[in-house]
């Protein structure tokens, strides 16, 4: 029997508890919506709690990458989503061979894009659903008027190999609903059918319902991080995800050290000179700045002569941005506390590991 504390550092550990009971949340929230469920797997990277998804309801996953759906199509899931444009011959060869294995669901925005995807079906024999994304503000990827969005749909309905299935957007934004009846009625006129408008983002799943959406891509929900907590959309307490650092140095007035930086935590979605990880045992400071391989707690909201982390001190740190510090960690550790939790939601030392997930769609960038 394994304790989190007694784990080298940095590792990164999931409290299962919380992880089961944000699926379980989401989930549930979605269901009383009457939108389909499905997550993107670019927070947690781990065929197990895709699994987990899918079995509490989730219709299919959403992957980013092509990697991560060949990790995924190989750990059983056959309904994919990739919200992503995908340009280039190696990269059509990789969707053909998925197409043919599982039901592959791809979205684009321009016309280049969805002919070299219906060429390339159509060479393989195979058949794949496009959505046409569309830009709901950041100006990215994403049509940008209703008669785009007809014109590029017209063009997927007449070619071999494709079927047009429908919208796209990230994140979902209220005008939605006035773009998606607009390109509704656009296309009725051609009798091309509107089945499918994909929304996204954790916590705008009301959007999403209101916008006239079918289903919901969610993704950092099933972990949780700063992020979320800042936007309103999780409690500390639901942060299911922490790295455990170790204390290495107090030497600098005001300031203590840990063995994560840049290179354990991301410095993605940084707050100048603000709260960049919450640290559960010691909730009045904070993991302010990084270089690659320090990270630097500030002292200063501590009470008049209370103490901070000592040198040899493991501690338990929530990132600002989940997804991109699990791409920097190959294992992840799952526990469960035992005994009660005290209120704080800080850690007793009793926390037990039950599993140890590898991680291996991290890294999957093509």
């Amino acid at each position: 029997m394994q304790r989190v504390a007694d784990l080298d550092t940095p590792s990164m550990v999931v409290d299962l508890d919380r992880l089961e009971g944000n699926i379980a949340r989401l989930q549930a929230s979605l269901d009383e919506l009457g939108l389909a469920n499905r997550p993107h797997i670019k927070t947690h990277k781990i065929p197990a709690i895709g699994h987990m998804q899918v079995a509490a309801g989730a219709i299919g996953i959403t992957c980013q990458k092509l990697g991560e759906a060949e990790v995924f199509a190989d750990a059983g899931f056959d309904d994919i989503l990739i919200p992503y444009n995908l340009v280039g011959g190696p990269k059509m060869e990789r969707l053909t061979r998925l197409a043919r294995r599982i039901k592959m669901t791809v979205a684009v925005d321009g016309a280049f894009t969805a002919r070299a995807i219906a060429e390339a079906c159509d060479a393989a024999g195979v058949e794949v659903t496009l959505l046409i994304e569309v830009d709901t503000g950041m100006h990215r990827a994403g049509v940008q008027s209703p008669e785009e969005a007809q014109s590029l749909a017209r063009q997927i309905a007449d070619s071999p190999g494709v079927r047009f299935g429908g919208l796209m957007c990230y994140p979902t934004k209220p005008p939605m609903g006035e773009f998606r009846e607009a390109v509704r009625d656009l296309l009725a006129r051609d009798g091309i059918p509107l089945d499918q408008f994909s929304g996204g983002g954790t916590g705008a799943q009301a959007v999403s319902k209101a916008a006239g959406c079918t289903e919901h891509r969610s993704g950092t929900y099933a972990y949780n991080d700063l992020s979320l907590w800042r936007a309103g959309h999780a409690e500390i307490d639901q942060c299911a995800m922490s790295v455990l650092v170790t204390v290495i140095s107090t030497s600098c007035p005001g300031y203590s050290t840990i063995d994560g930086g840049s290179k354990t935590f991301t410095n993605d979605a940084l707050q100048a000179g603000g709260v960049n990880g919450y640290v559960r045992e010691y909730p009045d400071i904070f993991l302010e700045k990084m270089s690659e391989e320090h990270g630097v707690l500030n002292l200063s909201r501590l009470a008049s002569g209370a103490s901070g982390p000592r040198v040899g001190e493991k501690i338990h740190v929530i990132p600002n941005h989940a997804c991109g510090t699990t791409n920097l960690h190959d294992v992840v550790y799952g526990y469960r506390a035992h005994g009660a939790r005290p209120a704080d939601g800080s850690l007793t030392g009793d926390e037990i590991i039950e599993v140890e997930w590898p991680v291996p769609a991290r890294g999957k960038i093509r």
